[in-house]
């Protein structure tokens, strides 16, 4: 059963990451936790009651990271997810507060408020309870405000422990684009696809990109991969449609091939860490532009299952 962590830190676009998270758990039947993380610390606020059933007026009282976390419940609970719940009792924890609701199904789903750094919490989440996905909405700021305060989807590309989908244009119902150039990086990319297969409704698009100077043995690659996606999509009952594009710029054919209202999917690149952060990777040049959501696989090498090699089923 896949995982899946939603991040909500209670402005308006954390809602298109939740009803993401919504819409994956209700088609997948996924496992779900939200967490909401606060750069400061346990003292810098009064705590909260510990232990004992909530009333209405304690819940108006509660500190703002707790507050996030009701919100994303009822809206959770208004998306069909969650069951209302009879009453809520807040925990500590190591890193902050919590507390549980049940889904319609009964089975648990956590709520996190923690404190520290962002992408250092995140990782513990995922290490600690191994998480196949987050799903995060950041606000999408200009290329000054990227300068001035960082990125916060580039530190999550760079360093985040698991795949990441980030939320914007695309959303459960659109275009899925999956890019197939044969590289290792695009088809590390297909267990986490496998995965998901189930919650796509509309065609999937396999785009082919190709450089106007590729070799024979590229294109060969980027062909196999092709056929071998396509073959495999049908061979699950889905709708797939080929694209081919060429040029001397990859992130501008995706992002003229995706537009505003896709799902961009992509394997997370395998260069060095180094030209990674000082160059930045494809992906991260698409995040960095796109309005559509984008998927960024990040499976270890090591747990990777190689998609042309090893038998590769719709389950």
């Amino acid at each position: 059963m896949i995982k899946l962590l939603v991040y909500t830190d209670g402005k308006p676009e954390a809602a298109r990451a939740l009803h993401f998270a919504a819409e994956l758990k209700k088609r997948l039947r996924a496992e779900l936790a939200v967490i909401t993380i606060r750069p400061a610390t346990h003292g810098a606020e009064e705590p909260p009651p510990i232990g004992v059933p909530l009333t209405a007026a304690q819940r108006a009282d509660l500190p703002p990271g707790l507050r996030i976390l009701l919100d994303a419940a009822a809206a959770l609970v208004e998306a069909q997810i969650l069951a209302p719940p009879d009453s809520l009792v807040i925990r500590d924890n190591p890193r902050g507060h919590m507390f549980a609701c049940k889904d319609t199904a009964n089975e648990r789903v956590p709520f996190y408020e923690s404190f520290g750094d962002f992408v250092e919490i995140l990782n513990r989440e995922v290490d600690e309870h191994g998480y196949h996905l987050l799903i995060v909405a950041p606000h999408h700021r200009s290329k000054l405000g990227r300068m001035v305060v960082g990125s916060t989807t580039r530190k999550l590309a760079l360093d985040l422990h698991t795949s990441v989908l980030v939320v914007r244009g695309g959303g459960p119902d659109s275009r899925y684009l999956v890019c197939t150039d044969g590289s290792p990086s695009a088809r590390r990319q297909f267990p986490l696809l496998r995965q998901l297969l189930p919650s796509i409704v509309p065609p999937i698009a396999l785009l082919c990109l190709h450089k106007t100077d590729d070799d024979a043995e590229v294109r060969r690659e980027s062909q196999a991969c092709l056929q071998r996606a396509h073959e495999w999509l049908t061979r699950c009952g889905k709708v797939a449609t080929v694209q081919f594009r060429e040029g001397s710029r990859y992130t501008d054919m995706i992002l003229e091939s995706a537009g505003s209202e896709a799902v961009i999917t992509m394997g997370a690149s395998l260069r060095h860490d180094v030209y990674r952060r000082m160059r930045g990777s494809l992906p991260m040049q698409v995040l960095e532009r796109t309005s559509s959501s984008l998927l960024l696989v990040k499976l270890p090498p090591e747990a990777d299952t190689d998609f042309m090699k090893d038998p590769f089923t719709c389950e």
